[in-house]
C-alpha cells in the first residue's frame, strides 16, 4: 500500500478524486472522477507524473480547473 494524500474537489459534473504519492524518484497523481448515478471505475481517468509533488499538483489542478470547471 502506498502512502499519500488524497484530494476531492466537488465538481458540477461530479466528484473527483486525486490521489498523490510517492513512487521511487517520482510523484504521481492519478485522478478518478464519479458521477451521480454511475458506478466508480475502477481505472484512473487520468494520471500525472513528475519530479517534485508540487509540479504534479500544480500540473493536476490545471487540468482539473480545465476539464471539471467549477461552474459549468
Amino acid at each position: 500500500m502506498k502512502t499519500g494524500r488524497l484530494l476531492k474537489f466537488q465538481r458540477p459534473a461530479g466528484e473527483v478524486h486525486v490521489y498523490l504519492f510517492r513512487e521511487g524518484p517520482q510523484f504521481k497523481a492519478v485522478v478518478y472522477h464519479f458521477a451521480s448515478g454511475e458506478a466508480p471505475g475502477d481505472s484512473p481517468i487520468r494520471s500525472f507524473e513528475g519530479p517534485s509533488e508540487s509540479t504534479v499538483e500544480a500540473a493536476m489542478r490545471q487540468w482539473l480547473d480545465e476539464r471539471f470547471p467549477r461552474n459549468s
